[in-house]
C-alpha cells in the first residue's frame, strides 16, 4: 500500500504533522514560491495535456520523437513528476520518456473513483494512440508496476518490454497468505498521509511543511518540495487538500489490513490490484521483462520467492535484478542501477528487432 512515499522522500517526515501549527509563515513563503516556480518551469518545458476517456490527463515528456517510447508509471500517492531526475538520463540512452499522472493522481483530477487498475491500463494505451505510437516499454514502481502488468495483460501487442520495480511481478494475496500481516502493518504504521485542508494551496503547504521549514537552518532545495506541492489540489467545494481522494483510491489502513481475508472491501482500484495473479498475467510472456527486487531489512515486500518463480517459468524473457540494501522506492535509492538496467533492457529490445 505504501500510503505516503512522497513524505518519506522529503527526509523531513519525522517532524511533519497535520496537527502542527505554522509558527513562522515568513519561513514558508520563499520555499513555496521556489517550489511553484520549479513546477511551472517543468510544466512549461515538459508538461502536456490530453483527454483520455473523457478525463483531462496530464503527462510529462522528455526526448526526441524517434526515441524508443518509455512510459513511466508512478506509485500510489505520487505523480509523473517523480521521474524528473531520471528521465534525462534515459533520454541519453535512446528513450523517449512519457510520464503520465494517471486518474486521481498528481495533476489528473477526477470526481468518479469507480475504476480499476485495468482502466488505468486502457488509459495508457489511449495515450499511446493519442501520440501515434504503436508500442512502448512500460515501467513502473509499486502500483505503477501493476499498471504496467495490467497493460501487458490486456494489450500485449502494445508492449515492447517491461521494467517492474517492486510491483506487478508479485501478488498481494500471496504475500498475505505466506508472510502474514507483519509487513503490511509496517506499511500502514503511519496511518496514511495527513489529512490537511485549507483555503489555498499555500495554506495546505504551510500546514504540511511549515514546522520543518521554520526550524531548518537553511531552506531546502525547491526540488525536495516539488512533489508535496503537486499533491495539493483544489476540491470541488473550492478548498484545497493534500492527496484529496486518497482513501477513495486506496482505502484506509484498517481496510488494507482486513483485505488479507476480505479484499473486496477495498476500493475498486486497490481490490483489482489485489486480484492480479502475475503467473496468469505473464503466462504467455514474449517480451523482455526486467524485475527489480529490492531487498532490505526489514523487507516490507518479501517477494523474492514469487519473482524467482516467474523467472524460472520464463528463463528466456525474465531478468531478475536484486537490489541489496534497498527499500521499496528502488528507482530513487539506486538511480544508477535503475539507469543501468533500463539500458540493458533497451539493448535486448533492439537485439530482438526493436519495435513490434
Amino acid at each position: 500500500m505504501r500510503p505516503s512515499p512522497l513524505l518519506a522522500a522529503l527526509a523531513l517526515a519525522p517532524i511533519l504533522s497535520a496537527r502542527a501549527q505554522v509558527t513562522d509563515s515568513a519561513a514558508v513563503w520563499p520555499a513555496y514560491v521556489a517550489a511553484e516556480a520549479l513546477l511551472d518551469s517543468l510544466d512549461r518545458e515538459h508538461g502536456r495535456w490530453v483527454e483520455l476517456d473523457g478525463i483531462r490527463t496530464h503527462y510529462l515528456e522528455w526526448g526526441e520523437p524517434g526515441g524508443v517510447p518509455f512510459v513511466w508509471l508512478h506509485g500510489s500517492a505520487s505523480s509523473g513528476f517523480d521521474f524528473r531526475a531520471l528521465a534525462p538520463r534515459l533520454v541519453a540512452l535512446g528513450y523517449r520518456v512519457i510520464a503520465p499522472c494517471y486518474r486521481g493522481h498528481g495533476l489528473t483530477r477526477v470526481s468518479d473513483y469507480d475504476f480499476t487498475i485495468y482502466h488505468l491500463a486502457d488509459d495508457m494505451v489511449a495515450l499511446l494512440d493519442s501520440l501515434g505510437l504503436r508500442a512502448a516499454v512500460f515501467s513502473g514502481s509499486s502500483k505503477g508496476g501493476f499498471v504496467a502488468a495490467a497493460t501487458y495483460d490486456q494489450h500485449p501487442s502494445r508492449v515492447l518490454g517491461l521494467l517492474l520495480s517492486d510491483g506487478g511481478s508479485w501478488s498481494n494475496q500471496w504475500d498475505f497468505d505466506h508472510n502474514g500481516l507483519e509487513g503490511a502493518r509496517r506499511q500502514v504504521a503511519g496511518g496514511g498521509p495527513p489529512r490537511i485542508v485549507g483555503a489555498s494551496r499555500f495554506e495546505v503547504f504551510a500546514q504540511l511543511l511549515g514546522p520543518a521549514l521554520a526550524r531548518a537552518p537553511a531552506p531546502p532545495p525547491a526540488d525536495r518540495l516539488l512533489e508535496p506541492l503537486v499533491s495539493i489540489s483544489r476540491r470541488p467545494d473550492g478548498r484545497w487538500a493534500m492527496l484529496d481522494g486518497f482513501e477513495r483510491l486506496m482505502g484506509t489502513a484498517e481496510q488494507y489490513l482486513a483485505s488479507a481475508t476480505a479484499p473486496s472491501t477495498l476500493p475498486l482500484l486497490q481490490w483489482s490490484q489485489h486480484a492480479m495473479i502475475p503467473l496468469a498475467v505473464f503466462r504467455d510472456l514474449d517480451v523482455p521483462l526486467f524485475i527489480i527486487d529490492p531487498v532490505g531489512e526489514p523487507d516490507d515486500h518479501p517477494m523474492t520467492d514469487q519473482n524467482q518463480r516467474l523467472a524460472r517459468l520464463h528463463p528466456d524473457h525474465v531478468v531478475l535484478k536484486t537490489y541489496e540494501g534497498t527499500g521499496h522506492a528502488a528507482f530513487r535509492e539506486r538511480p544508477d542501477w535503475f539507469v543501468r538496467d533500463a539500458g540493458e533492457l533497451l539493448a535486448r529490445i533492439r537485439l530482438a528487432g526493436g519495435r513490434r
